[in-house]
């Protein structure tokens, strides 16, 4: 099947994909050193303001979802929601940097009411686009090229969400700092965002009768479940994306009080290191998707992040562990790479059953549980700091917290990854099964084009 898109709207979509990633990224590497360390907050307080907001996550991202499976406009299913949600998210991704200075509750409550605010323009946009990429491109060779693309500003998403806020924010203590990140970051995306819905954002003509699904919300959630191929993946996404909250969240800290580090510009480049190392690395991950398939892949990818990561148990200095997150980088290029893309094998699978694409509904629970692996991450790394006597950030608290820190950044991601690989045996979508199952797609969707031009 030749290809109905150009090269010029792969890349334009694509920048959806980077846009997610870099404001979600900066979103949540910062939120919390920023709450904790700028602004003094109790690190249990922190928590319970994360665990509310993932119980709201548990209504919003799902029903978000299925609503844009079963929108139907002159926008599209996908693309209205993404307009809806631009303003919003510029606006949010200012105001979470002004909290007030005084007052423990008042400062909760603030950070509870704009993290509930900002997730739902957040999800109005990444969920929509998420939705689009297995929608849109539905062959072997198309999802292979485009996830390429997406995984490479993804990737450039996230170095910009490393480095930006490394150049404006600073003392990691003083609040000014923040606040100028969040500006910049506001003009990047917007610019980002413009592309996007011009040019990238499309929907394919042959989908357009399926938002007349006969699954009211309640029988799309029990259908969902029941996939045992999208439960297997669940659990790998939300083990993925706590290893990756979790450094995000840590590594500012763990820069400061392990490794020595003076400035914030030091950590974004170590995180940066990653990150790049990573975008480099999608080019062998690529070529092992297309000779072993992305459940082998993903596989390898994970046991080489954790091979890598083990030298951060003793390092003590910087350039060391910048050598080391760069061979981690490799590992975390081909999860990062795997990871969003495997998902469209569940999502195929199930249109081959039900005759409809539910991507909204699929991408809504995984959304979900991402949220739910940010509850996971704090909930760790407070349990951590409480047994050192660390509630409240004070510098240079000592030995145990040194140990703690290491703890988290490389036992607890290897147990995780450990377990996820347990899920990738089980998991059903080898590269045998997903081959036949584009066959099949391909006169699924011809006669949905016929169903849809005689309509």
């Amino acid at each position: 099947m030749s290809s109905e898109f150009s090269k010029g709207q792969k890349w334009s979509f694509s920048i959806g994909n980077g846009v997610e990633w870099f404001i979600n990224a900066a979103f949540n590497l910062w939120v919390f050193t920023f709450y904790f360390v700028a602004v003094g907050l109790d690190v249990g307080l922190i928590r319970t303001a994360f665990i509310i907001w993932t119980i709201w996550n548990a209504i919003n991202d799902p029903l978000i979802g299925y609503l844009s499976d079963k929108t139907h406009s002159r926008f599209g299913r996908r693309r209205l929601y993404i307009m809806i949600g631009v303003i919003p998210v510029l606006v949010l991704e200012i105001l979470i940097w002004l909290p007030p200075m005084s007052g423990a509750m008042a400062q909760f409550f603030y950070l509870l009411i704009m993290l509930i605010l900002y997730d739902t323009a957040y999800t109005l946009i990444a969920l929509p686009t998420d939705s689009l990429f297995p929608e849109l491109y539905t062959t072997v060779e198309e999802r292979t090229q485009v996830n390429t693309m997406r995984q490479i500003l993804a990737a450039i998403g996230l170095i910009l969400a490393a480095l930006v806020p490394g150049i404006f924010i600073g003392d990691q203590a003083t609040v000014d700092g923040y606040l100028t990140n969040g500006i910049v970051t506001v003009i990047i995306v917007g610019i980002a965002m413009v592309i996007f819905l011009k040019w990238g954002a499309v929907e394919r003509e042959e989908f357009k009768l399926d938002y007349k699904q006969e699954f009211s919300y309640f029988q799309s959630l029990k259908h969902t479940f029941k996939n045992k191929g999208f439960l297997l993946y669940v659990g790998m996404f939300f083990l993925y994306e706590f290893i990756l909250l979790l450094l995000g969240s840590i590594l500012p800290i763990f820069a400061v009080e392990v490794l020595g580090t003076t400035s914030a510009f030091e950590t974004s480049i170590l995180m940066g290191a990653l990150y790049i190392i990573g975008i480099v690395s999608m080019f062998l991950w690529k070529k092992l998707d297309v000779k072993l398939g992305g459940k082998v892949g993903y596989g390898l990818s994970m046991i080489a992040y954790v091979i890598a990561s083990i030298p951060m148990l003793f390092i003590d200095s910087y350039i060391p562990a910048l050598i080391t997150a760069i061979f981690m980088g490799v590992g975390f290029g081909g999860m990062l790479y795997f990871i969003w893309y495997i998902i469209a094998d569940v999502i195929d699978d199930d249109e081959l059953k039900t005759g409809v694409r539910r991507e909204g509904s699929y991408f809504g629970i995984a959304n979900f549980f991402m949220r739910l692996s940010m509850v996971l991450s704090i909930t760790v790394i407070s349990l951590v700091f409480t047994e050192t006597d660390w509630e409240v950030y004070v510098p240079n608290p000592g030995v145990d917290v040194i140990t703690g820190l290491r703890f988290l950044f490389v036992i607890v991601p290897a147990i995780a990854l450990g377990l996820s690989l347990v899920c990738l045996y089980f998991y059903p979508f080898s590269k045998t099964k997903v081959l036949g199952m584009k066959e099949k797609l391909a006169e699924l969707h011809k006669d949905k084009l016929e169903k849809v031009r005689s309509s």
